[in-house]
């Protein structure tokens, strides 16, 4: 018998009767919802064959049963009214791109130092101006910490760490800009390089650069940072530095946010503790540069007060 005259010969059972029997000896059994076909020619006493259908209640059209040696109808879900197959639409055609117009250029040299502050902060040029008026001038602003400039500006922390970390970006191309190269004869153009560096800090920094035989500068590491005379400094750091080099010439430096360059008691009695720390462990001390904001320099070596230099 064809499938489509089997389905017609036995109907489905509709959902609401309880249990049917097919002319093939099998019983439909509808129970929670799931309708069941029970095989009543294998069932014995309190036993029953059964074959659950598992597909779901609202997506079947009907139950085929064929006796064995047919194959079953395989269930199709119905398709929706008047849904039909999806197709992709033809690609529309493309023609010529149009050119891209080009973006201005922007000629940052031309900027006013508040255009420049307004466009790191991203706010108006007068809001700009008025910051740098209130620190003073750029070349004041650049020498705050992040702190500084909320006190002194009025500005929220994450604006003052903008102009902080702009204002580092700028110094640090000039130093890396200004580092001598090659031996250096005297220490004039270290000390032009420091001052660069720290030489505008409100902060004081203690600094040390490794030479090496020949002369020629190998490296620079910080010291020490704050208010350096007060606390203990560890001078065992200017020793791990150099021998992180392999140097065995060291030249110190430091800052005097006062802008003053005269030597004090405190400059000495530093500089003495770390030459006995380098004699101690087989470096030299070549001398002790003190920087400020504006051009010149101290040298201790030059003055005749370094230990050792006589």
């Amino acid at each position: 018998m064809p499938p489509a005259a089997s389905a017609a010969a036995h109907p489905a059972p509709e959902l609401g009767s309880v249990r049917l029997r097919s002319p093939e000896g099998f019983t439909f059994v509808h129970g929670s919802g799931i309708p069941t076909a029970v095989d009543a020619r294998h069932s014995g006493p309190g036993r029953m064959a059964t074959y659950s259908v598992k597909e779901e209640v609202a997506k079947l059209r009907y139950l085929s049963v064929h006796p064995a040696g047919m194959e079953p109808m395989r269930w199709r879900p119905p398709r929706a009214p008047g849904r039909k197959n999806a197709r992709l639409p033809p690609a529309p055609e493309l023609g010529p791109s149009a050119p891209k117009e080009a973006a201005p250029h922007v000629d940052t040299g031309a900027f006013s130092d508040a255009a420049l502050l307004a466009a790191v902060l991203g706010c108006t040029e007068d809001r700009a101006a008025g910051i740098l008026a209130r620190a003073g001038s750029l070349a004041r602003l650049a020498r705050f910490g992040v702190n500084d400039i909320v006190e002194l500006t009025r500005v929220s922390r994450e604006e003052a760490e903008r102009i902080a970390v702009a204002c580092e970006l700028g110094r640090r191309s000039l130093v890396l800009e200004s580092r001598p190269a090659g031996p250096i004869v005297g220490v004039a153009p270290l000390a032009r390089w420091f001052r660069l560096h720290i030489g505008g800090m409100f902060v004081q920094e203690i600094w040390a650069a490794g030479l090496d035989d020949a002369g020629v500068l190998r490296g620079a590491w910080r010291v020490a940072r704050g208010d350096v005379h007060r606390g203990e400094i560890d001078t065992t750091a200017v020793v791990r530095g150099a021998s992180r080099l392999q140097v065995k010439h060291v030249i110190l430096a430091h800052n005097h946010p006062s802008g003053s360059l005269v030597t004090t008691p405190d400059d000495l009695r530093f500089v003495l503790r770390v030459h006995r720390a380098a004699l101690a462990a087989g470096i030299k001390l070549v001398d002790c540069l003190i920087v400020g904001p504006t051009a010149g320099y101290t040298s201790l070596a030059e003055e005749g007060v370094l230990p050792g230099s006589s």
